[in-house]
């Protein structure tokens, strides 16, 4: 048969094997970026040298201690100097001696309260970060940085640039 194809009879039915077609393929890969060091509530990952990060997912997990104060997470976006380009916070605050998780997506819808007990869910904006950039992760009223446990779990789209 023309083009590599082969052809097999069975009875009235006809088998034809087709050659593997790749249509298209994503220019870059999903990558899974973490850090779950413990006493630690300010985290921030930088985008390589000759890669750019699209933000897919940020999943936190939060074990605040007793330390007394409303903890409220924020994801930032800085150029490499530092300075911030967007902000997105969690719309929820969170108390002494509790353990939440929060998932911030562009697909997330805006959760008014805490769902199931402990899980928020935050719209993030989609986010293109070239090298040099960083996203930071953080309580942003810094009620026990160095006291509290925060997990963070971030799937980008990476590409080389």
């Amino acid at each position: 048969m023309p083009g590599g194809l082969t052809s097999r009879a069975t009875g009235d039915i006809e088998i034809t094997a087709m050659p593997e077609v790749v249509i298209s393929e994503l220019p870059g890969r999903p990558l899974l970026i973490s850090d779950i060091a413990a006493d630690d509530s300010d985290k921030s990952f930088a985008v390589p040298a000759n890669y750019q990060y699209s933000i897919l997912s940020i999943f936190v997990g939060l074990t605040t201690d007793a330390t007394v104060g409303d903890r409220q997470i924020m994801v930032e976006a800085q150029d490499g100097a530092a300075t911030v380009i967007g902000r997105m916070p969690a719309g929820i605050t969170q108390a002494a001696s509790l353990t939440r998780y929060y998932q911030f997506s562009p697909s997330a819808q805006d959760s008014l309260a805490f769902r199931d007990t402990d899980f928020l869910s935050v719209p993030l904006p989609m986010w293109t970060l070239p090298a040099t950039y960083v996203l930071r992760v953080y309580d942003n009223n810094a009620v026990a940085a160095a006291a509290d446990d925060m997990t963070v779990q971030i799937i980008v789209q990476r590409e080389p640039i």
